[in-house]
């Protein structure tokens, strides 16, 4: 199966889905081998389909600092994505930061220097606004990640896919109740699709599934279900692209959310190791003091 369902497929299987033109035989070959497009192959989906301004529906997020392996893969699929509305927007800053993002959270799995392009290739392909070639970069990295991450569990494959479409879920509610269009909403129609992950996440590992970002997931997915379930070819009402956007927000920020560190207020009082030794340091400097001053005022006497 290929790596990050993205948003790339997430458009492309509801158009698919939706084409009167597909014979039994053909669907039946898509619902087998669910992920087909490339991952840019959906944002030029959706282009066709409604006037979109990427850069005012996407909110890139760039943080690395995750502990937990289930969480790295979850945000590494969200990036995935992220990097390619990055590349659909032509944004160079935001696309050069998403291509180390991407490195630095893979890296979690055993992914090498020399399955990424270098630096200096990137910011060239940046200047000369090689877009096409950036977006074939990207679609063969996030391919080659996902070899290294099966090796350590199947289950961060699901999840970075599972991350990844969750985010296409959020960008293009996100896109649609902004600028809402009957005809466009149809490529929220893909019932294989949400089928296809409330089954992936229902099997996942407890010692994976057991965590608030997946449990969520796990919880929404029959209502993402319902909410788009209005048969082929119908538009999806506004509010139910409303509520989508919600539902997709939610879990976005669940599991885009850093970890807590030990320089953050918000440890306050989750470590009481660290706190016991600040407050022995600053016990310690009162007795010093104390004693200074008997000696110095012992000695005046």
């Amino acid at each position: 199966m290929r790596y990050f369902k993205l948003l790339v497929f997430f458009l492309t299987a509801a158009l698919l889905f939706s084409q009167e033109g597909l014979s039994d035989e053909e669907k039946a070959l898509f619902k087998t081998n669910v992920i087909v497009p490339a991952p840019s192959e959906i944002i030029m989906a959706l282009d066709m389909l409604s006037d979109v301004k990427w850069k005012e529906v996407v909110t890139y997020d760039k943080s690395t600092n995750y502990s937990d392996n289930y969480k790295i893969a979850l945000n590494l699929g969200v990036r995935v994505a992220q990097g390619f509305i990055a590349i659909q927007a032509q944004d160079r800053k935001n696309t050069g930061e998403m291509f180390r993002i991407c490195r630095d959270l893979a890296e979690n799995f055993g992914a090498k220097s020399d399955m990424f392009v270098n630096e200096q290739q990137i910011i060239k392909l940046l200047d000369e606004n090689n877009w096409t070639e950036l977006r074939s970069i990207l679609d063969d990295i996030h391919l080659k990640v996902k070899d290294e991450m099966y090796k350590y569990d199947p289950d961060f494959v699901e999840l970075a896919s599972v991350g990844g479409w969750m985010e296409g879920l959020h960008i293009v509610s996100k896109a649609l109740k902004s600028n809402y269009s009957p005809d466009a909403s149809v490529i929220l129609y893909q019932p294989e699709l949400i089928q296809y992950f409330s089954e992936a996440v229902k099997n996942i590992k407890t010692g994976n599934s057991n965590n608030p970002e997946v449990k969520e997931i796990a919880v929404m997915m029959p209502e993402i279900g319902r909410l788009t379930e209005v048969g082929s070819g119908n538009p999806i009402p506004s509010e139910n692209v409303a509520r989508l956007y919600e539902i997709s927000s939610r879990i976005n920020s669940l599991i885009v959310s850093q970890d807590k560190t030990d320089g953050g207020p918000a440890d306050a009082g989750e470590d009481p190791q660290k706190w016991f030794f600040i407050y022995g340091a600053i016990a310690i400097i009162f007795v010093i003091l104390f004693f200074t001053r008997r000696k110095k005022g012992g000695s005046n006497e």
